[in-house]
Parts: C-alpha cells; sequence; structure tokens
C-alpha cells in the first residue's frame, strides 16, 4: 500500500487522527508508522492494551472533541486531520437525537472553528457515509444522486459534510468529504454495538455463533475491505485538487447480505445462520440494495479498490480467530516491517 508517492508525501508530516482508537482510525495509524508520519491520536474512549500498543509510536490526547481547549491545542501546527471522530449507529440515533446532534454536530463544529482560529490552512479529511441517500433511486449510487437520510444520524452526517464545505469556501480549510460503503475487516473492538454490521457477522462466524439476518437477507451492500478504505484516504491527504469534494468510497460491486454471511461461515469453518423477523428500529433504516459509483474517486485520487471480497473475509476472521491477543501481533509485525524496510 505504501507506494512512492504516499512515502513522499507523509514522511514526517504531522498528521492528527480524532476518533483515532476506533476501527478506521487505528488501520490509518498503522499504515501510517510504514509511512514515517508524526502522529497525534485524539480519543475519549480508551482501550488499555490499544493504549499500551499506541503510546510508543503516537502522541495521545484523551479528550472529547466538544472540549474546546484540548481541540485548540491539539489542531495547532498539523498538516492533515483525520477527522473521524463522532458517534455511530443510525437506529440509536433514532433513539436518542439530542445526542447524536451534539456529539457530531456540535463536536465537528469545535473541531473546525478550532481550524479555523489556530491551523487555517490544514486538510481535512471526513468520512461520510452511503445512508446520506436514503433509498436509491437508482444503482450504481453516484454523488449526483438525491439525498434523502432515513435517521437522524445520516441527517448529521449530511450536516457535518456541509460543515466542512462552508469553511472550506468561507475560511480557506482544505477539506475532503468521502462518502463510505460499508467497510469490513481487523481492529474493530468491542462485541456490543448496532453498526459494523459486517465485522459483527465475521465475528460471530468465527465464535460459532448464530448469526441473525432480517427478513431473506436479500438485500445488497458494497462492502469494501478496511486497507482499501484506509488507501483512499491517505490518498484524499494528498490530492489537494481534491480538496472541497466529496466521493463515494466503495467497491463499484454489490452482494448479499446472506450471500456475505454464509461466505464467512465458509472461510470460518463455524457459525449458522438465523433468519429472523425485522424489528422495528431496524426496519425504519433499512434502505434497500446499495452499489457504489466510485469512477469520481478512481479519478480524482488516482486510486481503486484490489481487496477481492473472499481474501478480505478471510484476512479479517485470522485476526479475529486469535482475539484481543493478536493486536499485539499486528501491530508488532507492521513495525517489524516498517524497520526492516529502513
Amino acid at each position: 500500500m505504501a507506494s512512492d508517492d504516499l512515502n513522499k508525501f507523509y514522511k514526517g508530516k504531522k498528521v492528527l487522527i480524532t476518533g483515532g482508537l476506533g476501527f478506521i482510525g487505528l488501520n490509518i495509524i498503522k499504515q501510517l508508522m510504514y509511512l514515517d508520519a508524526e502522529m497525534t491520536v485524539l480519543d475519549d474512549c480508551i482501550y488499555p492494551q490499544i493504549k499500551k500498543l499506541i503510546d510508543p509510536i503516537c502522541s495521545l490526547i484523551v479528550a472529547d472533541i466538544r472540549d474546546e481547549n484540548k481541540i485548540g491545542h491539539a489542531v495547532r501546527g498539523q498538516d492533515i486531520i483525520f477527522n473521524l471522530a463522532g458517534k455511530s449507529g443510525a437506529a440509536d440515533s433514532n433513539k436518542e437525537p439530542f445526542i447524536d446532534l451534539d456529539v457530531n454536530s456540535r463536536g465537528t463544529l469545535t473541531i473546525l472553528e478550532a481550524c479555523r482560529r489556530f491551523n487555517p490552512h490544514v486538510t481535512i479529511i471526513y468520512p461520510s457515509s452511503r445512508l446520506v441517500y436514503g433509498k436509491p433511486r437508482y444503482l450504481p449510487v453516484d454523488e449526483n444522486h438525491p439525498l434523502a437520510p432515513d435517521s437522524i444520524h445520516a441527517i448529521n452526517k449530511l450536516t457535518v459534510e456541509n460543515y466542512h464545505i462552508l469553511y472550506s469556501k468561507l475560511y480557506g480549510l482544505k477539506t475532503t468529504v468521502l462518502r463510505i460503503s460499508n467497510p469490513y475487516g481487523p481492529m474493530q473492538i468491542g462485541n456490543a454495538r448496532t453498526y459494523g454490521i459486517a465485522n459483527v457477522f465475521i465475528q460471530s462466524a468465527v465464535k460459532g455463533e448464530n448469526i441473525p439476518i432480517f427478513g431473506d437477507g436479500q438485500q445488497r451492500r458494497d462492502y469494501i475491505y478496511i486497507d482499501d478504505l484506509v488507501h483512499a484516504f491517505l490518498k484524499a491527504g494528498i490530492r489537494q485538487e481534491a480538496s472541497i469534494r466529496i466521493m463515494n468510497i466503495g467497491t463499484h460491486s454489490s452482494v448479499s447480505l446472506l450471500d456475505f454471511v454464509q461466505m464467512a461461515i465458509e472461510v470460518a469453518g463455524s457459525g449458522n445462520i438465523l433468519k429472523v423477523p425485522w424489528s422495528t428500529d431496524n426496519k425504519l433504516i433499512e434502505t434497500g440494495d446499495y452499489q457504489s459509483n466510485i469512477d469520481l474517486a478512481v479519478r480524482e485520487l488516482d486510486w481503486c479498490p484490489v481487496t477481492k471480497l473472499k481474501d478480505g473475509i478471510t484476512q479479517t476472521i485470522e485476526f479475529y480467530r486469535h482475539g484481543e491477543s493478536c493486536l499485539l501481533h499486528y501491530y508488532l509485525n507492521s513495525q517489524h516491517n516498517t524497520k526492516s524496510a529502513e
């Protein structure tokens, strides 16, 4: 993944990763180690085993993104910000709308205001979601598709997209918004959640558990492997001509939930499908089939996903099969490879 242009650009760059101890953030950290970037991670949720791993390679700031003082300190001097922090979960957002609003909208404004005041030349990459499109009217979905969010979370995602674009236009911040499909892969920590469903399926298969699927499971999704997604983030940080742009990030293909789970069970050698009736909360936010048109990202970022679905599932299963003990190996292996390449 670490091509020459990435090596040259990120070496010595100061990079802030908000929400850096989440699924996407940990994988970005892993790749930035190869590129010899100077990383700062800001997060309000610290797993002890993760802190032990990243302490030697990153500066760590424990803070909520609504904390104006700490955010103001964190953004100073940064070249690039991967602005990942926020609250996830479409179904949860409809149950707790004010929490989602406060964390995602006010929290993001806190970051953007700090950048305006203390670092107006910074480049910011923001991960939005396919959910801003709502129920697709046509497939594959391109960036000109009508926007019709079906949850509070998706509405706030769309609002935050516009915050980033507005701050670019008014104050010169260089921002790029990536509308992500359904990511999966290693390093999603924790078990109880109502998002990141692809990894939930895989982890359940590894444990030999029943895997509940709503309805007939024929709804299709565009699943992107985390390494390909991280590559898009890194490319977006480089391509300044892509600033003030919104781009879809996916694979330009789709597979049904049922087929995805069956493949995970086959590779893991365990797990069982359990078809269940739709719950009211999840039925309300179900968007139907989705597939990304990624032509713009391919053209503007010089990027393309390369991981085949079965290969990605296999690599993900290998990670989760070893549980938390695999975290140390995952990071030490990266550090070993980095030092060997020097």
